[in-house]
């Protein structure tokens, strides 16, 4: 599904064709090919690819695998149970780790096999080639999920006393950076780590980014159903409900509770601009709903009705909520 890549080798091909051989014929045939590459690139939905950070650890693999980090590009919707039990069938006597933080010496340097195998994600893809404006939703994608040299893993954890009511306020993320020898894909599904960095993140920026993975995936939907709107409306509907049914997800309320009160600003007067920030992309993400129940009303089937009615009286009910609190925010058509 790299029609891009197809597209390179079409326009090499047509050159030939046109100006070398004069084969007006392949060329017709070649054009037309190039034709239904940029069409699939429009209306086919792309899953993006899985990656996953494996570490060999011990003594007792060969010397090109020990004590090394490999980063694997998962098949098309491939489940990490099924990615594991491929992994461990060289290795029967393998040990699965179950903590993903990095091993001590009593694993690194034992004579045994241990492997550890977590799921990340790429970063830094290929930007849009050339000069051009931005090609839409699905070409965009595309040059984000490949051409990837660094890749992230997440680790949760808590720090601080732990408080039932305030779950987020002390959940940390200990992020880990990986840099392969080459770009995936490549010639092989796994390259070798050449760098690791680790950094932490704070409960108040990772809600800042959940926030705006939130956003971009609304606005990537409203997008795919104004380029196509003989999608199904399912996975929209999913979308929307789990954001302005309280009873699902509970939305962003969750971080009102964790930063918005009055003793954390008070106790973290350095987290200010950062507040400020979350606060604006809750503002936003009113409008980009707004647009997305919109669209679901026009596609809606007449048994689905109580089911958006319910979820714009609940949307209504969010949207005086924000604005009240966070201001109006107008989304550009």
């Amino acid at each position: 599904q790299m029609w891009e890549e197809a597209i390179h080798i079409c326009k090499e091909l047509a050159e030939q064709y046109e100006n070398q051989v004069f084969d007006y014929e392949m060329l017709s045939d070649i054009l037309q090919r190039e034709a239904k590459f940029y069409e699939k690139i429009l209306k086919v939905l792309r899953p993006s690819p899985d990656y996953f950070a494996v570490g060999y650890y011990g003594q007792g693999f060969p010397t090109f695998l020990r004590n090394k980090v490999f980063i694997y590009r998962g098949k098309e919707y491939e489940r990490r149970e099924d990615f594991e039990m491929q992994l461990l069938s060289p290795f029967p006597n393998a040990e699965k780790l179950k903590s993903t933080a990095p091993p001590g010496p009593d694993i690194t340097d034992s004579p045994g096999q241990c492997i550890l195998c977590a799921r990340g994600r790429g970063l830094e893809g290929g930007s849009v080639p050339g000069n051009r404006p931005p090609c839409g939703n699905s070409c965009s994608a595309f040059y984000k999920a490949n051409h990837i040299q660094r890749f992230s893993y997440s680790r949760p954890f808590k720090r601080g006393p732990n408080d039932p009511d305030n779950e987020f306020a002390n959940m940390w993320i200990e992020r880990t950076t990986f840099t392969t020898a080459y770009p995936l894909p490549g010639i092989l599904r796994w390259f070798v780590v050449t760098s690791t960095e680790m950094t932490l993140i704070s409960p108040l920026e990772n809600a800042i980014e959940t926030m705006m993975k939130t956003n971009e995936k609304i606005m990537s939907e409203i997008n795919r159903h104004q380029n196509d709107p003989s999608l199904p409306i399912n996975p929209l509907s999913m979308l929307l409900n789990g954001i302005v049914d309280p009873a699902v997800m509970g939305g962003f309320a969750k971080y009102e509770k964790a930063f918005f009160q009055e003793s954390y600003m008070q106790e973290h007067a350095e987290d200010a601009g950062n507040i400020e920030k979350l606060k604006d992309l809750i503002a936003w993400q009113i409008p980009l709903l707004a647009e997305g129940i919109r669209i679901h009303g026009q596609k809606v089937t007449e048994d689905l009705r109580p089911f958006h009615e319910r979820m714009e009286k609940c949307f209504e009910q969010l949207r005086a909520k924000v604005e009240s609190q966070y201001g109006v925010r107008e989304m550009v058509s």
